[in-house]
């Protein structure tokens, strides 16, 4: 019973959040302009999963997921939404914030039922994430372009010693695509 409403807690916080989010930038053209840097997740993609061995990535676990992004608003959010076949299916709210020039986005899964906070901008070239809400010190995810059919988001976190050494890594493959 505590679980549920927990649940209801952060469902209503997620449709104030996201609505204030919405609220924030004029849905214009300008406003949206960096949005072509994660134009990669829009189309529907199946993912594999990868776990860093500290010598190279795993082969991937036999289950894909599979993670869907789209525009929305007048093109000024990307949705996107995730289905993993071993639980945890998810929606995220990507929008773009001119005045910081950074993405405030909103997660929420069946993991959890929580709310997270993130932020992404591009540092030293690389597209990079990193949580608000709740607090995870020291966690990051980078995101790359494999090739025109194929992106992957890699984990990182801090240990005890302050390296950040990656630790999952995300493959996904365009439905439909070939090079």
């Amino acid at each position: 019973m505590r679980r549920m409403g927990m649940r209801r807690i952060d469902l209503a916080r997620l449709t104030f959040i996201c609505s204030a989010l919405l609220l924030m930038a004029p849905l214009s053209q300008a406003s949206v302009a960096p949005a072509a840097q994660f134009d990669f997740l829009i189309g529907e993609h199946d993912v594999t999963l990868h776990a860093w061995t500290g010598d190279g990535w795993t082969p991937a676990r036999p289950q894909n997921a599979r993670w869907n992004g789209r525009r929305g608003l007048e093109d000024g959010i990307i949705y996107d939404e995730w289905f993993d076949p071993q639980g945890g299916n998810g929606v995220n709210v990507r929008m773009y914030d001119p005045d910081e020039k950074i993405w405030k986005m909103m997660w929420i899964s069946t993991a959890a039922y929580q709310v997270q906070d993130l932020r992404a901008q591009m540092k030293d070239g690389v597209l990079t994430m990193w949580q608000i809400y709740p607090d995870r010190v020291g966690w990051r995810a980078e995101f790359e372009i494999l090739n025109a059919c194929q992106w992957a988001r890699v984990d990182f976190q801090e240990d005890e010693a302050g390296e950040a050494p990656p630790r999952y890594r995300l493959v996904a493959t365009r439905r439909g695509c070939s090079e």
